[in-house]
């Protein structure tokens, strides 16, 4: 198992308990299907989100704490350094309009962001992402 694939929990071989302490509402239970988030030595961060992406728990498994099913173990995808900055670099602005309503909601803004970023966006879109998507996915999204 690596960071990133996607497992379904078969069985608990220890118990965990929610307090207020722990990120969610809930504890794991067999059948949830989480992400694995962060690989340590002989340990995980899996995390279990609900259709909206909302935390329903976020739990450190050690190796002997349960068994899984594994349901999605994408190959990486690798990125040139420059790209990935790049790449980051849009984003942090994003996060920086899209973190505050008074931001996203004043249409002069939105239109300055998209203006100054619709030639980076356009560059990832269809030049670097779309040639990484695997050719079922990009047959997929074709026929949509």
């Amino acid at each position: 198992m690596k960071q990133y694939s996607i497992v379904r929990i078969k069985k608990l071989n220890r118990e965990f308990t929610f307090n207020e302490s722990h990120m969610g509402r809930r504890s794991p239970s067999v059948g949830d299907v989480a992400t694995i988030v962060d690989v340590y030595d002989g340990a995980f961060d899996l995390e279990c989100c609900d259709s909206d992406g909302c935390t329903i728990w976020l739990e450190i498994f050690d190796s002997k704490d349960a068994e899984f099913e594994i349901l999605d173990d994408l190959p990486s995808i690798k990125l040139p350094q420059n790209d990935f900055i790049e790449l980051f670099e849009f984003m942090e602005k994003a996060n920086e309009l899209f973190h505050q309503s008074t931001k996203y909601s004043d249409p002069d803004k939105v239109k300055e962001f998209a203006q100054a970023n619709y030639p980076l966006i356009r560059k990832f879109y269809y030049e670097i992402l779309w040639d990484k998507l695997p050719e079922a996915e990009k047959e997929r999204r074709l026929n949509e």
